[in-house]
């Protein structure tokens, strides 16, 4: 309680600190200006949003990129990543708790088109300004690290993508970070409370001056859950500044540090246990990166440092005694990419990747401790890319690309990939294939050495790999809507997948194969200036059919309203598909949970330099569970205030 009242007097301190400085100092105007900066809410009717997502760009490359924005995410009233990404299409999450990620499977979970799901190890990438953000050790993503309060944007790649990307890439969730792009300064307070004992404190703050840009922000959310032991917290703090250092030449500073934990409530009707089964995560993230743009050169270089510790406490229900898996990583790397300009037509985009990550784990009992082995890998990386524009009135964009990786621990392999572009009048459509590969992680290395007892012969693993082959079209609907359609092919080959003895004991291996097919659709529509909608749905079938979180369908929708210059009205609803599940950490069988349909609702008042706002979600008090046994909330509340300064 100490900690959190610190937290909201350090955050309303602060905001009092950044009124009185706009008032004694007020921000410079950007050049030409002949008026006062716009203020915080124009009063006119306007809708400056689609409901959920953004429109699905396709790149030179043939990449298709969905992008949901920061008010977006605000609409949605999403307080994590997954949160905001639940409601867009072929994506499909998995969670315990309203505040809190329960590890990295299933109680904290997130899936692209039935990717991602077999973990240890990662099929799906997860970047803080294109720099990978994971857990060192097991190799996968962990949902707390990533605050949504840094996001300007999230980019989601719901394609393979095997050249820019690399290893980790049958899918990918890029957060591209805040920063103040017009001169002056300025920010937002908000706090908020709801069912369940849920409190939300986030300050966010930036300008820009000259040549230097600043953003910072802080947050803090807990709640009780729904249920006993489903508790959550995770408090993150950020910062990104920036300098043009020279005519060209930028040279920025991110900091993204996160400390979170939630509890495992457990199924229901379960026998108790007498401790909190509580997953603990800290991580700090620092990347230092210079840009430059000249003539027909444009490039980067970032260098990284990512570390963490995880403190997992559980239950042996068989010595009938808690115990703790401790975890410490740490990731660095460099990544160079330069791109140039052949004429105005065409692009060459070439740069290496050097990636080092690993780190320890043990377990620790009330009477003794289990090393579980000290390791990194390390990944060096070339690639190129080129694409080249053909005509006028109607264009043809030709594009292909390749990456060589070079593990230290398992050889070589290759990704690449190729695309056509056309765009005319009647449109745009895109054709592309990918050939992408997954290697293993360290996690390998643990469960060979330090628990199946056969040391080394993790080395003898290979790396999974994905061949996809996806088009799609869209289109403008005159000046009221557009379309978007999808399908694609997705065969893997060569998956790790735990083997049960016999033999003993169990290992992992390079048994699995699957495949994926299937089409994606999205309607926008605005029937009245005041309203926009959004609809879309995914349909696929998967072989084998109990490939887990792959349900057959889902469907989404989204309104915005503005009814009158203060009000603002956002509604998005789901209709999920029955889908299977599984822990692919042991040998269990795929369970089948039932489809659900949830609706959601936020409605906003403006108020001088501030909004008032109540979101519900479930508002159908739905009964519906993400794993058998784990209830989710009914319908639920929060009331907030937030004050733009």
């Amino acid at each position: 309680m100490t900690r959190r009242l610190f937290l909201a007097a350090a955050a309303i301190g602060l905001a009092l600190g950044a009124l009185q400085a706009r008032e004694e100092d007020p921000p410079e105007r950007g050049a030409g200006e002949g008026n006062d900066p716009a203020p915080a809410f124009e009063e006119r009717v306007t809708v400056t949003a689609r409901p959920i997502v953004e429109a699905t760009r396709v790149d030179g490359y043939a990449n298709p990129v969905t992008v949901v924005t920061e008010e977006q995410i605000r609409d949605l009233n999403a307080q994590d990543v997954d949160n905001a990404l639940r409601r867009v299409p072929g994506v499909v999450i998995s969670r315990y708790n309203p505040v809190g990620n329960y590890g990295g499977g299933d109680g904290g979970g997130l899936f692209l088109r039935g990717m991602g799901s077999g973990r240890p190890g990662a099929e799906i990438s997860t970047l803080v300004d294109g720099i990978p953000k994971f857990v060192g050790v097991w190799t996968h993503p962990l949902l707390d690290t990533l605050s949504i309060d840094l996001a300007r944007e999230i980019e989601v790649y719901r394609s393979a993508q095997p050249v820019l990307f690399g290893n980790m890439a049958f899918g990918a969730v890029n957060l591209v970070p805040k920063r103040h792009a017009e001169l002056g300064r300025g920010g937002t307070l908000s706090l908020a409370g709801g069912s369940f004992r849920t409190t939300v404190g986030t300050i966010d703050y930036g300008g820009r001056e000259g040549r230097l840009d600043y953003h910072v922000s802080a947050s803090h959310r807990r709640s009780d859950g729904a249920r006993p032991g489903a508790g959550g917290r995770v408090a993150a703090v950020f910062g990104r500044i920036g300098a043009r250092i020279a005519d060209g030449w930028d040279l920025s500073l991110v900091f993204d540090g996160s400390d979170a934990w939630a509890d495992d409530p457990g199924a229901e009707g379960a026998l108790p246990i007498p401790i909190a089964q509580r997953f603990a995560i800290r991580d700090e993230l620092a990347i230092a990166g210079l840009a430059h743009s000249r003539g027909r050169w444009s490039g980067s270089a970032k260098v990284y440092y990512d570390r963490g510790d995880i403190d997992w406490r559980q239950w042996d229900p068989d010595a009938q005694e808690e115990f703790s898996t401790l975890t410490g990583y740490d990731n660095y790397g460099v990544r160079l990419q330069e791109k140039f300009a052949v004429t105005q037509n065409g692009e060459i985009v070439f740069g290496i990747d050097r990636d080092l990550y690993g780190g320890s784990a043990r377990e620790e009992t009330p009477t003794a401790t289990f090393p579980e082995g000290d390791y990194r890998f390390a990944n060096t990386a070339p690639y190129v890319a080129a694409s080249w524009t053909l005509g006028s009135e109607v264009q043809l964009v030709p594009s292909a690309g390749i990456r060589y990786n070079r593990s230290r621990d398992f050889g070589g392999d290759w990704g690449g990939q190729a695309g056509l572009v056309a765009r005319g009048a009647w449109g745009q459509a895109y054709l592309r294939y990918a050939h992408a590969y997954n290697l293993p992680g360290v996690w390998a290395a643990v469960f060979f050495d330090a628990f199946y007892g056969r040391t080394g012969e993790w080395k003898d693993l290979r790396a999974e790999t994905l061949d996809q082959l996806e088009a799609g079209y869209s289109r403008p609907l005159r000046t009221w809507g557009s379309i978007e359609i999808a399908i694609f092919d997705n065969r893997g080959r060569n998956a790790l997948r735990f083997v049960p003895p016999p033999p003993y004991p169990p290992l992992f291996a390079n048994v699995g194969e699957y495949r994926t097919t299937g089409a994606e659709t999205t309607l926008s529509f605005r029937p009245h200036r005041t309203l926009d909608l959004l609809v879309g749905g995914t349909c696929a079938r998967s072989d084998p059919e109990d490939l887990p979180f792959a349900p057959r369908w889902t469907a989404v929708s989204g309104a915005t309203w503005t009814p009158a210059p203060a009000w603002r009205v956002s509604l998005d609803a789901q209709r999920l598909g029955s889908r299977y599940v599984w822990d692919p950490r042991f040998p269990e069988e795929a369970a089948r949970v039932d489809g659900f349909f949830l609706l959601h609702g936020r409605v906003a008042r403006k108020c001088g330099p501030g909004e008032v706002f109540l979101a519900v979600e479930n508002l159908t008090d739905t009964s519906y569970a993400y794993r058998p046994g784990y209830p989710m909330p009914g319908i639920n509340a929060m009331l907030g205030l937030s004050l733009s300064f």
